[in-house]
């Protein structure tokens, strides 16, 4: 189980606020960075994310600080074995995967029957057009920096800042919601979200966050092993 963590509700208000600006920052660092790159191409798509994540580490790193916390300590990190740790996620991750594609499957195939269009996801047709430097940098920001920092944010801690102020059912079910809404993406909203609920569980449940690490990486991981065996699973 996860210890009372106590973070100061006008540090995590902060925080928030960092991150919603590294957000608009990193977009137009993105955007402005289109016309010398190339538009709808991997660099820009890349030079995105490195924008952003690099400014939610950092603000993390304050947020820490602001309470006195080393990461280990701050998310858990040592609990219960590493190695534990990582295997429990891995078997997570694996095991939730039939269930994703299959809901995505179902839920677009809904929304088609009801007329809506839906394309192939642009991170998709990046990853597929993008040659092998591409997807090496798509798979490092994609399958390996984006789970940690999404991890450390959503369930290190906006989810034991809800629960400690005794909600719960709102920090399960909040970091879920707000967990598929971030991805915007009709298709992928309710497979992503369930997994946000998951990810919660399995921290709650373990006090280490890499245990949701893990199965965030190992969900995040299928997609390029799918497309070096040729399967598409996008609509």
């Amino acid at each position: 189980m996860i210890e009372r963590r106590d973070w100061r509700p006008e540090e995590v208000v902060r925080l928030v606020m960092r991150v919603l600006i590294a957000f608009v920052v990193s977009g137009l660092a993105q955007a402005l960075a289109t016309p010398l790159l190339g538009s709808g191409g991997w660099p820009s798509m890349v030079l995105g994310q490195v924008c952003l994540h690099g400014a939610v580490i950092a603000s993390l790193g304050l947020f820490l600080r602001s309470h006195r916390m080393g990461w280990c300590e701050g998310f858990g990190l040592q609990v219960g074995g590493v190695a534990r740790a990582i295997g429990t996620g891995v078997l997570a991750g694996l095991a939730f995967l039939p269930a994703a594609y299959g809901l995505q499957w179902a839920i677009g195939t809904w929304l088609e029957s009801l007329g809506v269009r839906m394309p192939s996801q642009t991170a998709v047709r990046i990853l597929v057009e993008a040659d092998a430097l591409g997807r090496s940098a798509i798979f490092a920001t994609a399958a390996l920096v984006a789970p940690w920092v999404e991890e450390m944010l959503f369930r290190g801690v906006v989810y034991p800042s809800l629960r400690d102020l005794g909600w719960p059912r709102l920090a399960l079910w909040g970091t879920a919601l707000a967990f598929g809404l971030v991805h915007a993406n009709r298709s992928v909203f309710v497979p992503l979200t369930v997994f946000g609920y998951l990810l919660a569980l399995l921290y709650r449940h373990s006090g280490n966050l890499l245990v949701p690490v893990a199965a965030h990486v190992t969900f995040n991981t299928a997609p390029f092993v799918l497309l070096a065996l040729g399967i598409r699973v996008d609509r």
